[in-house]
Formats: structure tokens, sequence, C-alpha cells
């Protein structure tokens, strides 16, 4: 019998190919031990039904076939060593999908289809978000772990349901909204910010809160920039409409909900001036924990006992950070520029210098002082042209030009903002200084 040839060889191995093209596109998961002996015995019995053995009258054909079984065992080894590869590997996580009722998704913008009638978006997960109506607010990404938005002003309930490893962002202006599984309502309108826990709790991050401050279930968080203030107080707890029409999909069981923390001891400090205190605070808990758990007043006042000056001097950068936010909230400017200046002195290539140069350009702001906001807020935007605060310190920026009349310094920032961010709060005032329609 004669030797297969080179086609030969060729059609066995796009045969080979073609094999294990079928099994890598129909197999997921990993197949069960049971099975994969069984179907082992399989492969082996049907083997030796084409191979013969010793006995085999025709010697050429026995040569022949002793050679390509070593060259087939090759292969198949080859193909199952792939096979074992592909069936053990774990399948990518799944993203997240969502619906929309009550609007249109643009690439992720939310276009209301009635002005007067709030929208929905409902996730694969069993979380939901209610857009009530003027409110304009995108889908920025999802993932496995959860969604990213941002709401450019209005109204937002929300209600995302915990599972391991959730991991929600809301951003409103220059604050950010962390969620790992609660219920809340959230409105942004430029300068006000609101957040109204009904469960779980919430971490916000911006300007007023750098290290971030935790909004607990039964608080509400209240952050105007126009004053400079930041207030968290005990709410009469009102379930919202998210609540009314029952919980969401997946999300009945108490295991899957992360349960509400109780309430701290600092509900209704203000930023503005509160008189409590976060009771049982001491040395033991570091100072950017404190101020997170809205405990400013220990936070300035051991600085003071101390030693301000040798904080200043030779604190770490999370202390002079968290003494600087400390101090804002308690409106001694005197404390928290020192402690930025301190930041940008000391730590000057970090981002939390970067960060202080947009608060002092704030403070500088809140004198009244119009010409030297709108340069502090330049020398961010140059330091940190991508930074958390561009948004913000652009069209503060753009605002301050544009109350001195200064239109020729005033058109670059704006024609910038309107390239940069479309929708952000500043827009109108923006497009009122290019012209634009």
């Amino acid at each position: 019998m004669s030797q297969p040839n080179d086609e030969s060889r060729m059609a066995l191995k796009r045969e080979l190919q073609s094999l294990a093209k079928v099994v890598r596109d129909s197999i997921q998961g990993k197949v069960a031990e049971p099975v994969h002996a069984q179907e082992r015995a399989k492969f082996l019995a049907a083997f030796r039904t084409i191979v013969p053995g010793e006995n085999t009258q025709a010697h050429g054909l026995h040569s022949w076939l002793r050679r390509w079984r070593m060259h087939f065992a090759v292969g198949a080894a080859a193909l199952v060593v792939g096979l074992v590869f592909l069936v053990s590997r774990k399948a990518a996580p799944i993203a997240l999908t969502y619906h929309v009722t009550g609007a249109v998704a643009d690439r992720g913008y939310l276009q209301l289809s009635d002005a007067t009638s709030s929208a929905a978006v409902s996730f694969s997960d069993g979380s939901r978000i209610r857009i009530e109506p003027t409110t304009s607010a995108r889908i920025a990404g999802v993932n496995a772990d959860g969604a990213q938005l941002v709401l450019e002003r209005g109204l937002l309930e929300v209600d995302v349901v915990h599972r391991a490893g959730t991991a929600w962002t809301i951003e409103a202006g220059p604050y950010e909204v962390a969620i790992t599984g609660t219920a809340f309502s959230m409105s942004w309108d430029s300068d006000e910010l609101t957040v109204a826990m009904i469960r779980g709790s919430v971490m916000v991050k911006g300007p007023l809160a750098m290290s971030g401050v935790s909004v607990l279930a039964g608080q509400k968080l209240s952050a105007r920039e126009h004053d400079h203030s930041l207030s968290i107080v005990d709410q009469t707890r009102t379930p919202n409409r998210l609540e009314h029409e029952g919980s969401p999909a997946g999300a009945g069981s108490a295991q899957t909900q992360e349960p509400a923390p109780r309430p701290s001891a600092t509900a209704g400090a203000t930023a503005s001036g509160g008189t409590a205190d976060m009771a049982g605070s001491g040395t033991s808990q570091s100072w950017s924990g404190r101020v997170a758990s809205g405990d400013y007043r220990s936070v300035l006042r051991e600085a003071e006992e101390k030693d301000l000056e040798a904080t200043l001097t030779n604190g770490p950068l999370a202390d002079l950070a968290a003494l600087a936010d400390a101090a804002r909230y308690l409106r001694r400017n005197d404390v928290a520029r020192q402690a930025l200046v301190a930041e940008r002195s000391r730590f000057p290539h970090s981002g939390e210098a970067h960060a202080a140069q947009f608060l002092l350009a704030r403070l500088v702001e809140e004198k009244g002082d119009i010409l030297g906001a709108a340069s502090g807020y330049d020398l961010y935007l140059r330091e940190s042209p991508r930074g958390a605060f561009a948004q913000e310190a652009m069209g503060r920026e753009l605002a301050l030009l544009r109350s001195r009349g200064d239109r020729a310094a005033a058109l670059p920032v704006a024609e910038r903002y309107l390239r940069e961010f479309p929708l952000g709060p500043y827009t109108h005032i923006a497009r009122d200084i290019a012209g634009a329609p």
C-alpha cells in the first residue's frame, strides 16, 4: 500500500483544525470529570478500531498505520491540551445591560420623551434609576460590577442592588458619589448638591469633601459652593417612588442587601458651624477617617493643641489634606489656607497639591478677588488639564471673567469649555460669550 502523500497530510491537518474550531466555538464552562472520562474512553475505543494490532496480515499496511498512529497521537495530544485550556478557562465577566423606558438613549445620553413625565432605567442586576422631568443625565459606561452615570442637572432616584464587588459611581459637576448597594435620591443644579439616603450608605467626594464624606441611611447631605457650606443632617425617612413600586428584581432576599449602618454621632454637624462632635473620637483614628465621618472639630482642635506650625512643617500629606478640609468646613479659612499652601510647597508634584490649587482659588474668590481667583483657576487648569476639578475650574473662571465684562479674555475659555464640556453646568454662559446657539 502506498504511503500517504503531502496532500493527505494537509487534508488530515485541515480536519484536525476544523475539529478544534468546532469544539472551541461550542464549549462553554468547565467539563465535568465523569463526562471527560466517558468521552476519553469513547475516543480511545474509536482509535483502536482504525489501528490494527500485530496480527495484521498486510505488513506494509501495518507499518504505515503504526507510523501514522504516532503522528495522530501527537496531534491528538496537542488538541487535548488545547481543549483542556479552553474548557478550564473562566468565562470573561459579562457587563451589565439596561433597558430604558420613557426616554431615548442616544450614545448614553437619556433624552426624556415627555418633559412632564419621568423615565426609568432598569439594569440586568435588578438595579433601577428613575429620572425625573427636566433632568439631564447620561450613562457613561457599564461593566460587570456596575455603571458610571453623569447627572448634568435635575433629580435621580437610585436603587442599586448590593452584590460582591458592586461598584457604581454618579458624577454631578465636580462631585462623585460612590455606591456599593443602596437607595437614595440625588439632585444637582449647577451649584448645589443634595443626597438624601433611604438605605445603605454612599461616599461623596468633591471640592467640599476632598477626602470623601460618608452619608448614611436616614441622613441628608447638602453642599452649596456659593456659600462654601456642607451639611449632613438627620431626616424623616420618606420612601422614594422606586420603593413604592416594590423592590428591584432579584433584590428581595435579605442576604443580597447591604444592611443599613447605624447613623453616626455626627448627624446634624454642619460645615458652617454645627456643634456636634464625634463621640469618642481620639488620636487613635486618623484625621482623614475623622473628616470622612464628619468629625471636623476634633481634627482642628488636635492640630491647634499639639502645634499647628509643627503639623504644617512636618505633618504627612494626608494630615495636611484632612486639616485643610476640616478647617474649610468650619469656616476657619486662615488655617485652611495655611494647610493648602503647605501641601503645595512641601509636596508640589502630588495630586493633592494640584487639588489644593483649586481650593486656594475658591478661597480667593470667596474674598471677592475676581482677578486673583480667575488666575488661580487658570493655574490649576495648566497644572491639571484633566484633573478632577477641571470642569468646575474652567466654568468658574469663565463666570468670573464674564462678571468683569472681559469678553476678550473669556472667549477662548468659553470656546474650550464648549469643546470639552458641551453639556456642563456652565454651558449657557459659554454659549452666551461665544455667541453660539
